[in-house]
């Protein structure tokens, strides 16, 4: 009996590591999944009874812990699946020193099962049969490629990461330094004419995808919540979504019809969708409407709709002719995707207004507006 609940503690783990390290599906293994989700459940719930900076700088905690102590959990279930198979052949099957205190055999199994995992070999217990001598090569064995795939996990998230961090640093700069969609189009317009904007469309649709790749091969990366919202994930899909919007709604489609027409805003668009209702669906999110009524709703979309007119304006943009008609395609392209992702800028911590920059478009985070307006 403790043979064979030691052998399904072993499976168990060698199929989460499998699933959550090795295998790019989209979602974690059951036990590291379940681990993830718990913890950020929790330190979600405690982060929102804190003001906006405490909150972010709370959650921000939580990523870099969730991965080491994955691995130690691993460790620990590792231990006691080969300690449970240990256990009814302890010390029969062992040699003990004869000078060594002794314990009882399930205190002997757990000690020689640890310092085995973690190939230390004291020596001071020794397996002398067959079957000691084979589980315990392959518990050195486990131990030595678990902490290899540890290393190397820890290594290849956090180049993720860093991609990551340097997508959403260029999409900040090029958007005024905030959430201003409308800086972010007149960035490449000078000379009455849009300069090199197809090819950044084109890089930014490869971006978004390699987002994805990066969360479906590592899901743990959602959990790594920035302290500066525009290094965050929603920020950069607003950034993605809301340009495509404005590009099919403010822009004079006769006077831009190289900018209007051409195929990389319709593939950005198409991939931000994409990629995410992927991430709302490996999050297991319910996504619903931010908490305003449709009259608020269409005031707040009107508002920016008018606003990104007016920058437009001042910067030389010619905008479309017929205002109505636009408001209506804005309004259309922004029900296709804000929804959802308000439900996930909310899972992940961050509030509405300062993923959009509503009430400020060079938001970056609390304590920047206050540092910024301190005399």
């Amino acid at each position: 009996m403790f043979t064979a609940a030691g052998l399904l503690v072993l499976l168990f783990v060698a199929y989460d590591v499998y699933a959550t390290i090795l295998d790019a599906s989209g979602r974690s293994g059951p036990l590291s999944g379940w681990v993830n989700r718990l913890v950020w459940t929790a330190a979600r719930a405690l982060a929102f009874r804190f003001p906006r900076p405490r909150r972010h700088r709370l959650l921000n905690i939580v990523g870099p812990m969730l991965m080491p102590a994955l691995i130690v959990l691993y460790l620990l279930l590792l231990i006691n699946g080969f300690a449970l198979i240990y256990l009814p052949r302890m010390p029969s099957h062992f040699n003990v020193a004869p000078d060594e205190i002794s314990a009882p055999p399930w205190v002997e199994s757990l000690y020689f099962s640890g310092v085995t995992l973690t190939t230390l070999g004291y020596g001071d217990i020794t397996p002398r049969t067959l079957f000691a001598r084979f589980f315990a090569l392959v518990e050195g064995a486990s131990g030595f490629a678990l902490i290899s795939l540890a290393v190397t996990y820890l290594i290849t998230v956090y180049s993720a990461l860093e991609r990551k961090r340097v997508i959403a640093l260029s999409f900040y700069h090029q958007a005024e330094e905030g959430a201003d969609v409308a800086g972010f189009i007149t960035h490449h317009f000078f000379g009455g004419r849009f300069h090199g904007f197809g090819v950044v469309l084109r890089m930014a649709a490869r971006d978004i995808n390699e987002l994805q790749e990066s969360h479906a091969e590592h899901p743990v990366i959602h959990y790594f919540h920035p302290v500066a919202v525009h290094k965050s994930t929603p920020r950069i899909f607003f950034l993605i979504l809301e340009t495509c919007a404005v590009i099919n709604s403010c822009l004079d489609e006769e006077e831009y019809p190289e900018t209007c027409g051409h195929p990389e805003v319709r593939t950005l668009e198409s991939s931000g969708l994409h990629v995410l209702d992927q991430l709302v669906v490996a999050l297991s999110l319910t996504c619903e409407r931010p908490p305003e009524d449709e009259v608020h709703a269409t005031r707040r979309l009107q508002r920016r709709y008018r606003q990104t007119l007016r920058q437009l304006a001042a910067a030389g943009v010619k905008t479309r002719r017929d205002e109505r008609e636009g408001w209506e395609i804005y309004r259309a392209r922004r029900e296709r995707w804000e929804v959802k992702l308000h439900g996930f800028a909310n899972h992940l911590g961050y509030d509405w207004d300062e993923v959009t920059g509503d009430k400020d478009l060079r938001y970056a985070a609390d304590e920047d507006a206050a540092d910024s307006a301190k005399p």
